[in-house]
C-alpha cells in the first residue's frame, strides 16, 4: 500500500473540515487531523484546495475559468461571505435552540426535584398516619379489653349484690321464724317467774340488737356494692365514649390519606402534560435543524 504524502493527506482533510463544518480549513483545524506539524505543506495544501474550490464554483455558477481575476477575487468573497453568513445563522439558531433546551431541561429537573420532595414527603406522612392508627388501634383494644374487665367486674359485683339480697331475705325469713319462736316463748313462758321472764327478754333483747346489727350490715354492704355497680357502669360508658372518639380520629387521618394520595395523582399527571410538551418541543426542534441543514444542502 502506497502511504501517502503529508501534502496530500493535508489536501483531503481540508475537504473533510470544509465539508463536516462548512467552515473553510485552517492550519491550526488541518494540523490535528493529520497528525504532522509542517506549517508549509499544510499552508500549500490550503491554498492548492480553494483554489480548486474556486474553481469548481466557477465551474458550476458558469463563470468562465478565463475571466479577469479581480472578478474572480469577488465572486470568491462574495461567496465566502456567504457561507460565513449562513453558518452565522445556523449558529445563532442552534445556540438560541440548546438554550431552550437547557431551560426546558433544568424545568424538567425542577419538576422531578419537587417531585421526588412530595414523594418523601407523602412517605413520611403515610408513615406517621401509619404510626398513629397503630396507636390507636392499640388504644381503641386496650381501652376494649378495660371495658370487658369492667363490664366482669360489674357483672361480679351485681353477682354479690344479689348474693348479699338472697342473703338478707333468708335472714329476714330467719327473723320471722325467731319472731313466732319468740311469740311461742312469751306464750309457754307467762307462766314462769319472773326472773326467767326477765332473763327471756333479756335474751330477746339481745338478738334483736343481733338481728338488726347484721341487718345494718348486710344493708350497708348492699348499698356499697351497688354504688360499685353503678361506678363500673359509668366508667364503662366513658371507655365506650373513648372508643368513639379513636375510631372518629382514625376515619379522619384515613381521609387526610387519601387527599395526599389525589394530590400525588395530580402531580404525576402535571409532570405526563410537562413531558408531553416537552416531547413537541424537542420534535420542533429536529424539524428546525432538518430545515436548516436542507438549506445548508441547497445552498
Amino acid at each position: 500500500m502506497i502511504k501517502k504524502s503529508t501534502y496530500t493527506r493535508a489536501f483531503e482533510a481540508c475537504e473533510a473540515f470544509f465539508a463536516e463544518t462548512g467552515q473553510m480549513p485552517t492550519i491550526e483545524a488541518i494540523k490535528p487531523i493529520i497528525g504532522t506539524n509542517s506549517p508549509s505543506v499544510i499552508s500549500s495544501a490550503i491554498k492548492d484546495w480553494k483554489t480548486a474550490l474556486s474553481n469548481t464554483v466557477r465551474k458550476d455558477q458558469g463563470i468562465n475559468p478565463g475571466a479577469p481575476k479581480a472578478l474572480l477575487d469577488a465572486v470568491e468573497a462574495i461567496w465566502g461571505q456567504a457561507l460565513e453568513e449562513a453558518n452565522r445563522v445556523v449558529r445563532e439558531k442552534q445556540e438560541g435552540l440548546q438554550a431552550r433546551q437547557t431551560a426546558l431541561d433544568a424545568k424538567e429537573k425542577a419538576l422531578d426535584e419537587e417531585a421526588a420532595r412530595v414523594r418523601q414527603l407523602v412517605n413520611v406522612t403515610e408513615q406517621r398516619f401509619g404510626e398513629e392508627i397503630g396507636y390507636l388501634k392499640k388504644e381503641a383494644d386496650r381501652l376494649a379489653d378495660a371495658a370487658a374487665a369492667a363490664k366482669e367486674e360489674a357483672d361480679r359485683h351485681r353477682a354479690t349484690a344479689t348474693a348479699l339480697e338472697k342473703d338478707n331475705a333468708v335472714l329476714a325469713e330467719e327473723i320471722r321464724q325467731e319472731k313466732e319462736k319468740f311469740s311461742r316463748l312469751e306464750t309457754q313462758y307467762d307462766r314462769e317467774h319472773d326472773w326467767a321472764l326477765k332473763r327471756i327478754e333479756e335474751e330477746k333483747e339481745s338478738h334483736r340488737q343481733k338481728t338488726q346489727n347484721e341487718m345494718n350490715r348486710l344493708q350497708s354492704e348492699t348499698a356499697r356494692s351497688k354504688q360499685a355497680a353503678e361506678m363500673a357502669h359509668a366508667k364503662l360508658e366513658q371507655l365506650n365514649q373513648q372508643v368513639n372518639e379513636c375510631r372518629d380520629v382514625t376515619r379522619q387521618l384515613e381521609s387526610n390519606l387519601a387527599r395526599e394520595m389525589l394530590r400525588i395523582a395530580e402531580l404525576t399527571l402535571d409532570k405526563a402534560n410537562l413531558q408531553s410538551e416537552l416531547n413537541k418541543k424537542d420534535e420542533r426542534i429536529r424539524i428546525l435543524i432538518t430545515k436548516t441543514a436542507n438549506k445548508e444542502k441547497r445552498q
